[in-house]
């Protein structure tokens, strides 16, 4: 796999991108901004970012200034790397698709108005599909969600996300950009299901990569059969990445 490449034409090597994400995770996990870390290590918020997205390389004095910062060890860093060899040796004996059907799909969710959410509980729960449903009510609650800042009951991966658009504190197409630009949960198909008749909604949530764009029918019955439609679509017809 060739290295990214900066905005400098510099390529972005593996263990870069590894270390930054691993910086990331500290930092949030916190609850520090990017000007709160690079306040507390003496470098400007920009520096923070270059380090955070592998653009540049973290020094040993900095990895130790940073574990001392997050109590921890600057080998912590680097806990779970896999150096690109290895890791092209490890891909390709194990290279083929599972095509064994999963037991129990994982829904997230992601739905403010209790009546609609009753609505798509009751939908699920009548399908073939036994499923395992998880509800988020808040914009910024499912990114610290899924970036397990939340101290919330565990819940497995999303098999599927199904995001309604009008949410409060953070939009639906914000969570849709931020979900599609994480590499770590960009995979997930996600199925928008809204109100909105905005032709101009729908395009936005197409372009930021949703699997899909369904209107909430007012007719229970023809909403149960579209949302099972879909449902069984990523079940049965396709393969799921989880």
């Amino acid at each position: 796999m060739k290295p990214l490449v900066t905005n400098d034409d510099q390529p972005i090597e593996p263990i870069d991108l590894f270390l930054g994400q691993k910086l990331k995770d500290f930092r949030i996990k916190v609850g520090w901004t990017l000007s709160d870390l690079a306040e507390k290590i003496g470098v400007s918020h920009q520096q923070i970012h270059k380090y955070e997205y592998g653009s540049t390389k973290m020094s040993a004095n900095t990895l130790y200034k940073l574990s001392r910062l997050f109590n921890t060890t600057p080998n912590s860093f680097f806990e779970g790397f896999v150096p690109e060899d290895v890791a092209d040796k490890s891909e390709n004996s194990n290279d083929n698709i599972s095509l064994n059907k999963k037991e129990k799909i994982n829904i997230l969710l992601i739905e403010d108005n209790s009546a609609d959410e009753f609505l798509v509980r009751k939908i699920l729960n009548s399908s073939k599909y036994e499923s395992n449903i998880f509800c988020l009510h808040d914009g910024q609650e499912v990114i610290d969600f899924l970036r397990r800042k939340l101290n919330i009951t565990p819940f497995p991966r999303p098999d599927i996300i199904l995001l309604d658009l009008n949410l409060p504190n953070v939009s639906g197409h914000s969570i849709l950009k931020s979900l599609k630009q994480d590499r770590d949960l960009q995979n997930i198909p996600v199925l928008v299901i809204t109100n909105s008749l905005s032709k101009k909604d729908m395009e936005n949530c197409y372009k930021n990569h949703a699997s899909g764009y369904m209107s909430k029918s007012f007719d229970y019955k023809t909403f149960q059969n579209n949302l099972l439609k879909a449902i069984g679509y990523w079940v049965e017809t396709v393969i799921l990445p989880s």
